[in-house]
């Protein structure tokens, strides 16, 4: 096997191609590692100019603080409650609207796959006065409710289903209907024949739910009042010295634990994420 000689016209073009790279990494990743970096400075140094990158002297007091000024721990839960119960909800909810969107096509489908998508492009702060009157007229005013299921049915769910839909869509027919002819029920042909074949898209709707629910800072800041019930965007914001002033420092170290379960579900489902997007995208 003759190995391909590479030509100067093909090293340059790559060459341009890593440097590009590196320059785009050191935009997305630089405001990253000033976040953490800046964790363990202190207020003096982070404000400091010329600024510093490395930390003349660690202070991981800060992280010791964010426990100590905030019931930090417990907001933290909360959010990993909230998060886990909207992954949930929205896989259950967008798997079967998507299935019975490809598969079942009841009558009308595509007139309610149209509404539904509709949904999508309707921004959260038109419809938070109603939402808010309406959640006070059920008395879940400081409770978790709103958060999951109006999250869940109003901004997870629709892409979601879409998502699925178009998963569901990329799959052959020939499947379901040679386990009708075995005898196997539609919610067996479902639940055991289709919906394990989409698993990647399922991983993507996992993430996409999980980052909208963690990240969700308008809702609980409408909703909730005691600070034990906090989640931690709405914590973030509670760092403040006797005078009202910023603590930068514990704020950075508080925002980095705050990336830490996003950024770990992602690199379990990176794998799956793109090409769950994209399942359905092409038909052979």
């Amino acid at each position: 096997m003759t190995k391909r000689r590479t030509t100067p016209r093909v090293r340059i073009g790559r060459g341009v191609n890593y440097l590009t790279l590196i320059v785009i990494s050191c935009v997305f990743l630089g405001p990253i590692l000033w976040m953490v970096l800046g964790s363990v400075k202190s207020d003096a140094e982070i404000l400091s100019y010329p600024p510093t990158l490395f930390p003349s002297e660690f202070k991981w007091s800060n992280y010791a603080q964010v426990f100590e000024l905030q019931p930090f721990a417990r907001q933290f839960f909360n959010s990993v409650f909230v998060m886990a119960l909207v992954c949930a909800l929205t896989v259950i909810v967008s798997a079967c609207a998507g299935y019975a969107f490809a598969r079942v096509k009841p009558l009308g489908s595509s007139i309610l796959f149209l509404v539904l998508l509709s949904a999508t492009f309707i921004p959260p702060e038109a419809t938070i006065v109603p939402l808010f009157q309406l959640v006070t007229s059920l008395g879940w005013i400081d409770t978790y409710y709103p958060l999951v299921i109006i999250t869940v049915f109003l901004h997870s769910a629709p892409i979601a289903t879409f998502i699925l839909r178009q998963a569901y869509l990329g799959l052959p027919k020939e499947l379901g209907e040679s386990a009708r002819l075995d005898g196997a029920s539609d919610l067996r042909i479902f639940l055991t024949i289709y919906t394990p074949l989409v698993r990647p898209s399922l991983a993507a709707v996992v993430v996409l739910a999980g980052w909208h629910s963690w990240s969700q800072y308008l809702e609980p800041l409408i909703y909730l009042r005691d600070t034990e019930m906090f989640t931690v965007p709405l914590a973030l914001t509670q760092f403040y010295d006797p005078f009202a002033g910023p603590m930068w420092g514990i704020q950075m170290a508080a925002t980095t634990l705050s990336v830490l379960p996003v950024l770990i579900l992602f690199l379990f489902a990176q794998r799956h994420v793109i090409s769950g997007l994209t399942a359905g995208a092409v038909k052979s």
